[in-house]
């Protein structure tokens, strides 16, 4: 008897501690089930950290421990966190614009590299999408013909407001950046300009040609006199001697883009909630490729000419014209809320975000806890391998 109450005794102890052992090895190290995360650029050197995050992922990950194996370039790779993999990553080039939040709008991407100009457009319609972090600032061109007669922008506005016929401007996308910094100009020089042919008094001719990498062809074909849009195309228009800039946009009057933001980086708001994990890491990677782009232009360039094609010369023109920054510092704040002023203007807000004050846009627009908790990964990481 004594000996069968014993073997009970054992069996009841046995049924709560398998159970405890059960639960702990299932949150032991190395069990994370690896997400599948889709992550979407539009091809130009605006979005160099993400081609050097991953370029550069294991030199980085001797601090950080994220790091990423290749398995097909350009395309495909795998994440990890000190050697357990977190996630399978596709990278996908989306186009420009709107195109980029509509695509993670669609969870066609998850993560998008894209301007802010585009996103909080997306945001405005509804979409549920939500900008992460600050990127990059600067970086837009205006350019035209070699033989145009103006060639700067004090000559332009003379010529146009003397034009018996509309000179005629092209740009990328309807939201996109340089043609909203550039119209908010135009409009501050009291130059009529719009997409109507048929409009009154019209002096410029705002012309869509449908994606950046048809600036170029819209200006060697004579379809456009001159474009506005972002580096690496003005770079590559000097390069071909098909074009000349006149000028930085942020130049332009009546200086409420100066140091404006141009892209940032984006994600589906349900899929931070489901994989938060990853983009956190992903988020790691892309501040340390950050501070590489700052302090070694040459890492920079070899990427963007490996990633896009483009030649060393064009990149060395292109990259010192913007900057790359992940901080949400004051003055991204200041210059996010001209962007905002500027678009609620221009009636490009039409929804959600209509009439707000820029702090109510910021609160609906932006995420940035993901963000912050990678800064903290970071230098938490830095600290242990010090």
């Amino acid at each position: 008897m004594k000996k069968t109450g014993f073997l009970f005794l054992i069996l009841f102890l046995i049924s709560f501690v398998l159970p405890g052992c059960k639960q702990k090895d299932s949150e032991a190290p190395g069990s994370t089930i690896p997400v599948t995360i889709n992550v979407g650029h539009v091809g130009h050197d605006h979005h160099t950290t993400l081609f050097v995050a991953l370029d550069n992922a294991e030199q980085f990950s001797k601090e950080s421990g994220i790091n990423v194996k290749t398995i097909e370039e350009f395309k495909f790779y795998e994440l990890f966190d000190k050697g357990q993999k977190i996630a399978d990553m596709k990278i996908v080039k989306v186009g420009g614009g709107s195109k980029m939040p509509t695509a993670l709008a669609q969870n066609v991407i998850e993560v998008g590299f894209g301007g802010v100009a585009p996103v909080l457009a997306c945001v405005d319609s509804g979409a549920p999408v939500k900008l992460i972090s600050p990127l990059h600032y600067k970086g837009d061109m205006f350019v035209v013909k070699p033989d145009f007669k103006a060639k700067t922008w004090e000559e332009f506005v003379a010529m146009a407001k003397a034009a018996e016929k509309p000179i005629r401007i092209g740009y990328k996308d309807p939201v996109a950046v340089a043609k909203i910094v550039f119209e908010e100009a135009l409009k501050h020089e009291g130059i009529t300009f719009g997409g109507d042919l048929s409009q009154q008094d019209l002096k410029v001719h705002m012309i869509n040609v449908q994606g950046g990498g048809k600036l170029n062809v819209a200006l060697s074909g004579d379809l456009v006199d001159g474009y506005v849009g972002n580096n690496p195309f003005p770079a590559i228009a000097v390069e071909k001697g098909i074009g000349r800039i006149i000028c930085d946009l942020e130049e332009l009057p009546p200086g409420t883009f100066r140091n404006h933001p141009c892209c940032c980086i984006a994600a589906n708001s349900q899929i931070m909630k489901e994989k938060s994990e990853a983009i956190i890491d992903l988020l790691v990677l892309f501040l340390q490729a950050t501070e590489t782009i700052n302090k070694d232009t040459d890492i920079a360039v070899a990427s963007v000419v490996k990633w896009i094609g483009t030649s060393e010369q064009v990149e060395k023109m292109s990259i010192p014209t913007s900057g790359y920054s992940m901080e949400p510092s004051k003055l991204w704040n200041e210059t996010m809320n001209q962007w905002i002023k500027a678009m609620d203007g221009m009636e490009i807000f039409k929804d959600k975000l209509q009439g707000l004050t820029p702090e109510q846009v910021a609160e609906a627009a932006y995420d940035l806890s993901l963000l912050e908790q990678a800064r903290k990964k970071l230098e938490q990481r830095r600290t242990e391998n010090k």
